[in-house]
């Protein structure tokens, strides 16, 4: 597959027509769309730096070409070579924007000004982001993290909306801490899972190794260490705190692409499907909220696991495509059979 096909379509220059055949060839093949997430991000990455031209976008974009091993073999390489080499040119383009960004602010180690750099997760997306410090942040869809240029430096303070699985690098003197609304996750160095979807009434942190203290940055009475093992669920309605023993993997295996629910409230996997497929769900029976679901789901089409549904959870899925909204997410209705 031509990657020009794919930046084309990231950058916007592509008619809608092109992009939709580009779209659907990404569909299809697994390496493509890493290729074509990785690009979305560098997109993404140099939008939230400074206002850049596309022009200076594509002249970047001609250096990372260049980077290849022949540009007239483009087209013969395989995706997984291409992908190794999209993600060089990532760390490229990472430190490029940035020099350009910090160089305009009069360098970023001697200035006092501040800004905010955001990292999003779209709907159907997982991200991954490597930190200043060298932490290591897997987004999950519908996702996004902030932090401001004095990270490493003075802090290592990240807001979360949404979830996302850290793996903090260690360093005593400046703690790693993870704010969700005043609701704080504070380690050395550690891997951790953070789940706070905005709407939703829990905050769950669940700890895979290390030792992390959970805080309120408006009650410093509050406070519990977590151990390995645990998962601590906090209510925002009754802020109250709940310990649970569990197995990590369960609640990270989304950062693979995995997705594993156990006897999991059809409430909390509804709200996890549409995040992972960009889908809107209607249920038109209330009862299917009664059922639960069990399954472990790895890169299987949408159709596929609405059939696995309908089989365990006695459930009729019906699929709405709306063929004059091509960029609108798919509508699912979920009924009584």
């Amino acid at each position: 597959m031509d990657i020009n096909k794919i930046w084309s379509i990231v950058v916007g220059e592509s008619n809608e027509a092109d992009k939709q055949l580009v779209l659907a060839e990404i569909e299809q093949d697994k390496e493509a769309q890493k290729v074509y997430n990785e690009l979305k991000n560098i997109w993404a990455l140099l939008s939230s730096t400074k206002e850049m031209p596309l022009a200076e976008a594509n002249e970047m974009y001609s250096r990372f070409k260049k980077q290849l091993p022949s540009a007239s073999n483009n087209r013969r390489m395989s995706l997984g070579s291409l992908f190794k080499y999209a993600a060089i040119f990532i760390l490229g383009v990472m430190i490029t924007s940035l020099s350009v960004y910090l160089t305009e602010r009069k360098g970023w180690m001697g200035s006092d000004k501040e800004f905010i750099q955001t990292v999003v997760a779209d709907k159907g997306q997982i991200s991954k982001v490597i930190l200043p410090d060298s932490s290591v942040v897997w987004i999950n869809s519908g996702s996004k993290i902030t932090y401001n240029s004095k990270f490493a430096r003075n802090n290592r303070k990240i807001d979360l909306v949404g979830q996302a699985f850290f793996h903090a690098a260690h360093n005593e003197k400046i703690p790693f801490v993870v704010d969700v609304n005043g609701f704080l996750v504070k380690v050395l160095g550690t891997k951790f899972d953070v789940n706070a979807y905005s709407g939703e009434k829990n905050i769950r942190v669940v700890l895979e190794s290390g030792r992390v203290e959970l805080c309120q940055s408006s009650n410093h009475d509050f406070k519990y260490t977590l151990s390995p093992g645990e998962m601590a669920t906090f209510n925002l309605e009754d802020k109250k705190l709940t310990i649970d023993k569990v197995k990590p993997e369960l609640f990270s295996s989304w950062k693979e692409g995995v997705l594993i629910f156990r006897d999991k409230p059809m409430t909390e996997v509804l709200d996890e499907l549409q995040r992972r497929y960009n889908i809107d769900i209607e249920v038109k029976d209330h009862d299917i909220y009664k059922s639960v679901f069990t399954a472990r789901l790895s890169d299987e089409p949408l159709d596929k696991v609405l059939k696995s549904m309908e089989f365990s959870c006695s459930l009729k899925a019906t699929i709405i495509r709306d063929p004059q909204k091509t960029d609108s997410a798919l509508k699912v209705i979920l009924s009584k059979p």
